[in-house]
């Protein structure tokens, strides 16, 4: 079973949330005693620190972090931690003291099998949206206890933007595709002048436009038709800026399609060398 809480930015939220990951236990008070009840052991538990709404976006919602689940969409931003726990100890009763301000009796112990680091862009754009939907749920009841039950592994909490569709073979053996829809959302301002600079640089100085992870070079490949084709990757996330900064041609990365999509393959995106370690370790 997949659960997550959410720990607001409050005084004594945040020293709560300290001491418990620290010393791996969490608890409630009586009122939530029957959102940790059926915790068991060998369970995972999602624990999201903090959520504030990027300014670049505007005003928030009314209310926010506290939005209906219609507005599922509009509960995003910067979380300032997510840790995951596996349940050491399912659900008991202590009165031993953890915390400073309550002893909060009904608890679970667990320890930390992944820790997602800092300011973590948050949201259904990146993130499975039953774990959002928990997540939200969580804030909007003061930190409840909120199963996920779509949610089976770890693997299964993200959601990536760039990931292809599944096209594993079905039951379906043909659908309906084509009709025009009308879509809405907010994208990212790019500059395709610097990513042509970038590609002219690398260009002048090695005659060749060649993936710096995989090493794939189009041209060699497709001829005259993959001449001058690459992909260039922001070292740099656009989508954690707050607003309009300044991309210098360092700030880029020549890939290949298939690496770009590697590198995006997971939240928190891979650096280069780490895609590029995967890639040698596979390769020998």
């Amino acid at each position: 079973m997949f659960w997550a809480v959410y720990i607001s930015d409050k005084p004594h939220s945040k020293v709560n949330f300290k001491i418990g990951m620290n010393q791996g236990v969490w608890g409630v008070k009586e009122k939530k005693k029957g959102t940790v009840q059926s915790i068991k052991n060998g369970d995972l538990v999602a624990f999201v620190y903090s959520i504030s709404w990027l300014k670049a976006e505007g005003a928030p919602p009314p209310g926010f972090s506290r939005i209906g689940k219609e507005q599922i969409h509009n509960f995003r931003g910067l979380v300032q931690k997510i840790i995951i726990g596996h349940v050491t100890k399912g659900f008991y009763s202590s009165s031993t003291e953890v915390w400073p301000d309550d002893d909060y009796p009904y608890r679970f112990d667990f320890e930390i099998i992944q820790d997602y680091g800092e300011n973590i862009f948050f949201g259904t754009e990146f993130f499975n949206e039953a774990f959002v939907e928990a997540v939200r749920y969580s804030a909007c009841t003061q930190g409840a206890i909120t199963g996920a039950n779509s949610i089976e592994l770890l693997a299964d909490i993200t959601y990536n933007v760039d990931e292809p569709a599944n096209e594993e073979l079905s039951f379906e053996a043909s659908g309906y595709e084509g009709k025009p829809i009308m879509k809405l959302h907010q994208a990212r301002e790019r500059d395709p002048k610097i990513v042509k600079q970038k590609k002219d640089q690398v260009f002048a100085k090695t005659g060749k436009l060649e993936c710096e992870i995989c090493l794939m070079d189009f041209e060699k490949i497709y001829g005259k038709l993959g001449r001058g084709f690459a992909e260039c990757h922001h070292k740099n996330p656009l989508s954690l800026r707050e607003k309009s900064e300044e991309t210098t041609l360092c700030d880029l990365a020549i890939v290949c399609s298939n690496c770009h999509r590697m590198l995006h393959r997971k939240r928190p995106w891979l650096t280069l060398d780490e895609l590029k370690n995967i890639y040698e370790k596979q390769k020998s």
